[in-house]
């Protein structure tokens, strides 16, 4: 896949105006800097390209429109100079970044872009910083309409009809900001990335880590900073602040991306018979049950920090949560920051699945299946996250996948299929099921003995009750012959009520396609959370048996994040291999773990910290 490199880092040069003498910052220099007099403050912007992911995951650049700034803003808070202290700073402006502030756009060899900005602010009456307080920066790209911002005053108001920020608007902090919660449009779409091409897709900073996990655990005293502390890098000219070194911003995408690439092959229970095998290809999916909130930034809770697995042994996952590779490797000891893996959203703490709290496609005619597979075509959704005791299927994201099956011992689709009884080892056409009821039908001494008058010309075929996929009845069997050629044709129909006592169970496949339900996995098999492995006791049953508590207090330990979609990963779904028939219709929503003991479809999910997760399935 070609490489997209677009503004890595940008280099933002931002004059800070002030409304008093005193509105002054001590940024460490050998005097304080008087904002009254003008100040220049210096950033570096990186965006989420793999030069800065570390070395966990597979990675790739994605799309070149899932890079594109459309609009940049600046909010500035105001804190006390402690640790732990983030959420607690102030807001104290907004500004937005026109696209003529953006310079020196340029490319070096295979280093990421450069764009300078250069742009004169000032504060607004009022909202000057107290002497001897931290300044902190959080950027916002492509605000997709969620908020606007005062060009005059500074302030920064919120979409009301799509965001939720009540306590913002009363105490504005941080910590109401970023909690500030996006609702989904009525069609189920994100309002993050209802229109990449055109608005591109809502960033903020990230929540990175002070310390490293992977193979060591971060320690507790290791910090979460989202925000930006820009107050050292203010500077009491623009030469100045362009001579000198930047602080560092990492923005994220506000959105899981999925994927589902494009296979064909045989179902593995028919590979054998010859007359009986049965080819696939997959035809449409969907992003399913996906979350309808979303916070503004990403929440993420230190306690995670610790939690780690006694079954993983590979160092990169043993403290999953926070990456053990630096996203500025180039960082003097100490000021080095880590990723974080996992997230927080407002349905977290919800014990039990409430359908109102997803999109789904039962309930929603909007969220129609697509047929383009492949990278160029994702589609995204808020993260959706939850407690190892809630990872059921009704509470988790999902891909629904309609795969086309071909006629038994044929490569021809399109064809109507059928099972009888729950059996889905023996699958059935039109005409092998009339044949089938024929057969049955035959039995009774006075059919038998009408086709026999009658079979110089006999036919036979079967009538449904709707054209519709699912469980469906016969309502009619007719019987068709001459008693003679040149004979009247007539006709039998008598035996209706036999019909549904022999094959009391019809399943129709309309037009071949069968759909399986890929539950996605955030961690998954291979980043830490292995499932069903010696010493964890996984027994069929509930949810406690599936995820056991063992006396260790493990549970967290083992299994949490196992399922789920996190902002900034790319799932890419890829089928392994199909097992057997799937189910008809969509498959309803059940409380059952989202883990299960066997299972029609097998993918392979492959996560990207983008960042892609690519799944495989055993259908």
């Amino acid at each position: 896949m070609k490489k997209i490199y677009l503004p890595l880092a940008l280099a933002a040069t931002l004059a800070l105006g002030a409304c008093s003498s005193d509105n002054v910052v001590d940024n460490g220099g050998s005097s304080p800097i008087d904002l009254s007099k003008g100040g220049f403050v210096k950033m570096s912007l990186n965006l989420p390209t793999d030069n800065n992911r570390g070395s966990r995951a597979t990675l790739d650049d994605g799309l070149a429109n899932e890079y594109g700034i459309k609009n940049a803003y600046l909010v500035l808070f105001e804190g006390k100079d402690e640790h732990n202290k983030e959420n607690e700073a102030t807001f104290k402006g907004a500004y937005e970044l026109k696209n003529s502030d953006f310079s020196n756009f340029e490319a070096v060899g295979d280093a990421p872009n450069h764009v300078t900005i250069t742009k004169r602010i000032a504060f607004a009456n009022g909202t000057k910083p107290q002497s001897g307080r931290k300044l902190f920066a959080l950027v916002v790209l492509n605000n997709n309409g969620l908020f606007t911002v005062d060009a005059n005053t500074h302030k920064l108001t919120f979409n009301t009809s799509n965001v939720s920020a009540t306590d913002y608007v009363s105490t504005p902090n941080f910590i109401n900001f970023s909690k500030a919660i996006a609702s989904t449009n009525t069609d189920g779409e994100t309002p993050f990335a209802a229109d990449v091409t055109n608005n591109g897709i809502f960033m903020t900073n990230a929540p990175l880590c002070t310390k490293p996990g992977g193979g060591t655990e971060p320690g507790a005293d290791a910090e979460i900073k989202t925000l930006a502390d820009v107050t050292n890098n203010i500077y009491t000219t623009e030469a100045k602040a362009k001579s000198e070194p930047a602080a560092e911003i990492y923005v994220e995408r506000a959105v899981a991306k999925v994927t589902v690439q494009n296979k064909t092959g045989e179902l593995v229970a028919n590979q054998n018979n010859a007359a009986s095998k049965i080819s696939y290809q997959l035809y449409n999916w969907v992003v399913d049950n996906t979350n309808k909130k979303s916070y503004i930034v990403r929440q993420y809770n230190k306690d995670w920090n610790s939690i780690h697995s006694d079954k993983v042994t590979t160092g990169d996952y043993q403290y999953r949560f926070v990456w053990g590779s630096e996203v500025n490797p180039n960082a003097t000891e100490g000021n080095k920051l880590y990723r974080t893996s996992f997230a927080q959203d407002p349905e977290y703490d919800t014990p039990a699945a409430n359908a109102a709290n997803y999109n789904q496609m039962a309930s929603n005619a909007s969220m129609a299946m697509s047929a383009e597979f492949g990278n160029d075509h994702p589609q995204y959704c808020n993260e959706n996250t939850f407690k190892v005791t809630a990872q059921n299927q009704d509470q988790t994201t999902r891909v629904v996948l309609g795969v086309k099956l071909s006629a038994p011992g044929t490569t021809t689709y399109d064809a109507d299929l059928y099972t009888v009884n729950d059996n889905k080892e023996v699958v059935y056409t039109k005409a092998t099921l009339a044949e089938r009821l024929k057969n049955i039908l035959l039995k009774e001494a006075a059919v038998n003995t009408w086709v026999k008058a009658h079979a110089t010309d006999a036919s036979f075929d079967i009538t449904f009750d709707a054209n519709e996929a699912g469980t469906t009845t016969i309502t009619k069997a007719t019987f068709k012959g001459k008693t003679a050629t040149g004979a009247a044709e007539e006709t039998l129909e008598t035996f209706t009520t036999n019909f549904n006592k022999a094959l009391p169970n019809i399943v129709r496949y309309k037009g071949g396609v069968a759909y399986y339900a890929v539950r996605i996995k955030h961690f998954g098999d291979t980043e830490g959370t292995p499932w069903n492995v010696a010493g964890q006791g996984v027994t069929a049953g509930g949810n406690s048996l599936i995820y056991p508590n063992p006396s260790t207090g493990n549970n967290d330990g083992w299994f949490l994040g196992r399922y789920g979609v996190v902002r900034n990963n790319w799932y890419d779904i890829s089928v392994n291999k199909i097992q057997t028939l799937g189910d008809a219709t969509t498959p309803a929503f059940t409380n059952d773990p989202d883990d299960v003991l066997e299972n029609y479809i097998s993918v392979s999910i492959n996560v990207l910290s983008w960042s892609k997760h690519t799944q495989g399935a055993d259908l």
